[in-house]
């Protein structure tokens, strides 16, 4: 059997890795949907959660970069939040004009009771690997987090 050239290689092993990314993120999205009906929430709302807080505080039109929803969008989204208790607006300090969007620590709480044994299953997980090892990964993933998406061009297909 031939060996394969270094680039022949690299691109099988990219590949494998973009496979199995995909794989993980298809898993992860499908328990944050269940995650989301079992608190009555749109899986785009428990998206933005998730945003806010992993960033912390930030102001609508931030939410609506990260997400990729309009602007009038987000304000649905946050109206449906407040209302079930998740976020508040509040004005924000360092401009007058606007707003910042907080969580609601308790309600987050009541969220995180959902990961709690996918959080522990991480930590044994990850306490396997040697630190030099978790460092690439950390890199790796700041690094991948780091590409913007670019935006969606309306497909010439037709909708169902």
């Amino acid at each position: 059997m031939p060996r394969q050239s270094n680039s022949a290689k690299s691109a099988a092993t990219a590949a494998t890795l973009v496979h199995q990314l995909r794989h993980f993120i298809a898993g992860v999205i499908l328990y944050n949907q269940r995650v989301a009906d079992q608190l009555g929430l749109h899986p785009t709302d428990m998206q933005s959660l998730h945003l806010l807080e992993l960033l912390g505080p930030m102001t609508p039109g931030r939410l609506a970069e990260c997400t990729g929803l309009t602007t009038g969008g987000v304000t649905v989204m946050l109206d449906r939040l407040e209302k079930a208790g998740y976020a508040r607006r509040e004005r924000n300090p360092d401009d007058r004009r606007s707003v910042l969007v907080h969580l609601n620590t308790a309600k987050m709480a009541r969220v995180g009771e959902y990961y709690g044994a996918i959080n522990d299953q991480l930590g044994r997980f990850l306490a396997a690997y040697p630190q030099r090892e978790l460092e690439t990964v950390v890199r790796f993933l700041t690094r991948i987090n780091s590409i913007r998406t670019p935006p969606i061009k309306a497909s010439k297909e037709k909708k169902p």
